[in-house]
């Protein structure tokens, strides 16, 4: 009875690993012949647009259009004999035309997920000069830097590699017609933001067996239009504040106690860094000037309150003998110390504009 079963389960092993074997990935096609290694790549790329940045995530979400050319001999043809002396294709006749050839194998490093949207487009020309350009809108991860926010500038770095070739087989190269090409629009739909300028470099590193590789890093530097924070960023801090002020300038017979005022201002200043967080994330969580001054506001509300506290009730040296003392400090304080506080907030928000 088992003799039967096991023949059985060996024919259907057999039947199984030819499936096996045609569902295999199949190997990249060899590199081209009569060429001179390593094969130099032409690299070119352009930001279409970025659409979103996540500073809180370390993420972009950017449309960017990335075109590589290299020469291949054996694609080359007569254009006497063909009638015309380049070969475009788009789409899947592109991606059937790629899958028969040799290419780079660019990957970008940094790409997160699979591409929202990707359009791939071949051009052959008569000498065997392959061009191929790739239109991809994807998340990528990037680096944030806050500490200069609502005046800062990040710079989206597009890390891009052949894994499958070291720098003696292939090398990324450029030239002033790629440099021409790559670019990044001014005007995106990120909210808030712009483009300004693209910087594309060349940078060796050691991969698999310590072999050296060559990387494309693109970065893209933006800028944030940070007049537009300034009503909702800087005007409500003040607002809270300027508590300080009443508390140094009121009369005790006015108002009575002023603590619960301080007390209601420094709840108010923990709600405001709430609300920042929620409406700017990173603001005050990634060590930024607003969350500087925040934290000196905490400072300046219990210090004016103390200020306040001793000249009223504490018997401090001098008082009883020179009863002149208080109001004369007093009114020293009353301008000195929100002048100081202002300018050191001035000056951490100098200091991140410039």
């Amino acid at each position: 009875m088992l003799k039967p079963l096991a023949i059985l389960l060996v024919i259907g092993l057999a039947l199984c690993l030819p499936r096996a074997t045609s569902a295999a990935t199949p190997p990249p096609p060899p590199l081209p012949e009569g060429v001179f290694l390593p094969i130099q790549v032409h690299v070119g790329v352009r930001i279409l647009n970025v659409s979103r940045i996540a500073e809180t995530e370390g993420e972009a979400s950017m449309m960017i259009e990335l075109t590589e050319r290299w020469r291949n001999p054996a694609l080359a043809f007569d254009p006497k004999v063909s009638g015309f002396g380049r070969v475009d294709t788009v789409g899947d006749q592109a991606a059937d035309t790629l899958s028969r050839m040799w290419t780079p194998g660019t990957e970008i490093e940094n790409q997160i997920n699979k591409a929202r949207t990707e359009a791939i487009a071949v051009s052959i020309r008569a000498d065997g000069t392959v061009t191929r350009i790739r239109k991809i809108d994807a998340d990528f991860r990037v680096d944030i830097n806050m500490t200069s926010f609502p005046f800062d500038h990040q710079n989206l770095t597009l890390s891009m590699v052949s894994p499958r070739h070291p720098a003696d087989e292939v090398i990324y190269v450029m030239n002033d017609i790629d440099r021409e090409l790559s670019s990044i629009e001014t005007d995106v739909s990120a909210s808030n933001w712009s483009g300004k300028r693209l910087s594309v470099v060349m940078e060796r590193f050691h991969g698999w067996n310590a072999r050296p590789f060559v990387r494309v890093k693109a970065t893209a530097a933006v800028e944030r239009a940070w007049q537009y924070y300034v009503l909702p960023l800087f005007v409500p801090f003040l607002a809270v504040t300027s508590v300080a002020v009443f508390i140094l300038w009121a009369r005790v017979s006015l108002i009575g106690d002023k603590a619960p005022i301080t007390y209601s201002a420094l709840l108010a200043l923990a709600a405001l860094s709430f609300t920042y967080e929620s409406s700017f994330p990173g603001s005050i969580s990634m060590n930024s000037p607003i969350a500087v001054m925040v934290s000196l506001g905490y400072f300046y509300l219990i210090a004016v309150l103390l200020i306040d506290i001793v000249l009223i009730y504490a018997d401090y040296p001098g008082k009883q003998r020179y009863p002149h003392l208080e109001p004369e400090i007093r009114a020293y304080i009353r301008i000195g110390i929100p002048v100081v506080f202002l300018a050191v907030c001035l000056s951490v928000a100098l200091n991140a504009l410039t």
